[in-house]
C-alpha cells in the first residue's frame, strides 16, 4: 500500500514519529529548549551564565529525567549536540529541536517576529540524527506578516518532506496592538486564533501540531463552564487536525493547571504533550540538594502526565496488522519510494 510510502505518515517520517513516542503511541516530551529565560533561572543576570554552565544544567536535567520521557525538545546551542555526544540522551529517546530564532527576555517579555535561526537548516537537523523539526510561529491571521509566515511554513514543509523528517509547528497567539491581553475580548480572540491555527497549518501540510491550551483555567480551578468551553475548543482543534497528530504545550502555568488542561485535550483527541517549566520548575538553579529533591517531583509529574494520556487520550496511530502489511506492502516497494 503506497500510503505507507508517501503522504502524511510516509516511511521516513513514520519512523521518526515512532521514535519520539512511547511504544503505545503517546508523545511524552520534556521541553528544555528555552533560551535566555532558562539562563535566568541559573543566574538572574543571565548574561553572566556561560555556555558550559548552561550545558551542564540542561544535561543534568536530561540525565535525571530521561527514563520518564519519550523524547526531549532540545536547543541547538547548549543541549542538542552535547546530549548526543555525551550519550546523555538515550538511544531509545527521541530528539526534537527548534529551527526558529526566539527572542524571549528573562523578565517574561518576548518579541513576536517569526524567523528561522541563521545557519540552521532542516538538512543540518536531519544529518545530526534528530527525529523532528519544531518551528514556533507568532501567529495572528490578521497580522501584516501572516502571508509571509504561510510561505515560510510551506517552504519548511517542502524541506522536511525532501529530507523525510516530521515538521512540528507551534503557533503562539499574541494580542493585537492596543488589545489588553487579559480582557474578555482578548481571551475570546486567543481561543479563536488557536483553533483557527490548527486548520491553517495542517492545511499547509505539517506533520504535528503543538498547540496552546484553548481556554483559561488559571483563575478558575472549579469553573465547570470554563472547562466545558475549553473542551469544545479542543474538540474543534482535533477536528481541524483531521488525523494529523497534535500535542499540547505547557506554557508558563503551574503543574496543577497543566494537569487539568492535559486531561481536557487528551479527551478531545490529543496524543501527547511537549511540556517544559510546568514539569521542571524548581529543578534548575539553586543548591544541588534542592535540585535533586525537585527532580523527584519532576519524575512523578512526567509519569502522572503519561498516565493521564493513556487513560483519556488516543495514540497518534494504530499500527496495521502484520498480515495486512505482508499482503499489501510487497517486494518492490523500494522502487516506488520517493519516486513521485
Amino acid at each position: 500500500m503506497d500510503d505507507w510510502l508517501s503522504g502524511p505518515h510516509s516511511l521516513g517520517k513514520l519512523r521518526s514519529l515512532t521514535r519520539i513516542s512511547t511504544d503505545d503511541g503517546f508523545v511524552a516530551t520534556l521541553a528544555i529548549d528555552h533560551p535566555e529565560n532558562y539562563l535566568a533561572m541559573i543566574d538572574p543576570d543571565w548574561r553572566r551564565v556561560t555556555s558550559a554552565q548552561a550545558t551542564r544544567s540542561k544535561l543534568e536535567l536530561i540525565d535525571a529525567l530521561a527514563p520518564h520521557a519519550s523524547a526531549f525538545l532540545v536547543d541547538p546551542l547548549w543541549s542538542m549536540a552535547q546530549g548526543i555526544v555525551t550519550g546523555v540522551i538515550p538511544a531509545r529517546t527521541g530528539i526534537i529541536t527548534g529551527i526558529e530564532s526566539l527572542s524571549y527576555r528573562p523578565d517574561g517579555g518576548f518579541g513576536t517576529t517569526t524567523a528561522v535561526r541563521e545557519h540552521w537548516t532542516v538538512e543540518k537537523i536531519k544529518t545530526t540524527g534528530a527525529d523532528a523539526v519544531k518551528m514556533v510561529v507568532w501567529w495572528r491571521p490578521d497580522a501584516d506578516d501572516a502571508d509571509e509566515i504561510r510561505r515560510l511554513v510551506s517552504r519548511l514543509v517542502e524541506d522536511c518532506e525532501r529530507h523525510q523528517i516530521p515538521l512540528v509547528v507551534e503557533p503562539l497567539w499574541y494580542p493585537a496592538d492596543g488589545q489588553g491581553a487579559n480582557t474578555a475580548a482578548a481571551r475570546d480572540d486567543r481561543v479563536e486564533t488557536i483553533v483557527g491555527a490548527a486548520k491553517e497549518f495542517v492545511g499547509l501540510g505539517i506533520d504535528m501540531l503543538k498547540s496552546e491550551f484553548p481556554g483559561d483555567l488559571v483563575d478558575a480551578p472549579d469553573d465547570t463552564t470554563g472547562e466545558e468551553a475549553a473542551t469544545q475548543a479542543a474538540r474543534a482543534i482535533d477536528a481541524a487536525c483531521a488525523g494529523i497528530p497534535w500535542v499540547m504545550l505547557s506554557g508558563s502555568g503551574t503543574y496543577e493547571v497543566f494537569r487539568r488542561q492535559l486531561r481536557i485535550v487528551a479527551q478531545a483527541g490529543a496524543c501527547g504533550f511537549m511540556a517544559g517549566r510546568a514539569i521542571w520548575t524548581g529543578a534548575v538553579g539553586g543548591p544541588a540538594e534542592q535540585r535533586r529533591e525537585a527532580v523527584l517531583h519532576c519524575r512523578a509529574r512526567l509519569d502522572e502526565c503519561l498516565s493521564i494520556l493513556r487513560a483519556n487520550g488516543r495514540p497518534w496511530r494504530q499500527a496495521p496488522a502484520i498480515d495486512e502489511v505482508a499482503e499489501t506492502l510487497t517486494a518492490g516497494w523500494h522502487e516506488r519510494y520517493l519516486e513521485s
